[in-house]
């Protein structure tokens, strides 16, 4: 079963691991990296199904929200698999797993 892919930018690491935190215990989803951009923005990558990826999507933003601020929050449905080379899965620990 293909996957979707979940991101949510923020501005500090702080509001990062608190929405990967929430996302992680109120739906079905793994956390697959965090990607530091410079000047303080954090992406959380997350990956599950596409119902399960909305959900924490919505609990994250809400989450980060309250700790910082919040600059973008995205849902790839199926991801195309040539854009996996470009996807920071440094964390995971099965890289050969599709998303």
């Amino acid at each position: 079963m293909r996957e979707a892919l979940g991101m949510i930018e923020t501005i500090g690491m702080t509001a990062a691991i608190r929405a990967a935190d929430m996302m992680i215990k109120c739906a079905y989803v793994e956390v697959i990296g965090f990607e530091q951009s410079g000047a303080g923005y954090v992406t959380v990558l997350i990956k599950g199904s596409t119902a399960s990826v909305q959900a924490a999507l919505e609990i994250g933003e809400e989450e980060a929200g309250r700790t910082g601020h919040i600059i973008a929050v995205h849902a790839i449905n199926n991801p195309y698999e040539g854009i996996h080379p470009i996807i920071p899965v440094d964390r995971m620990e099965n890289e050969d797993e599709e998303l």
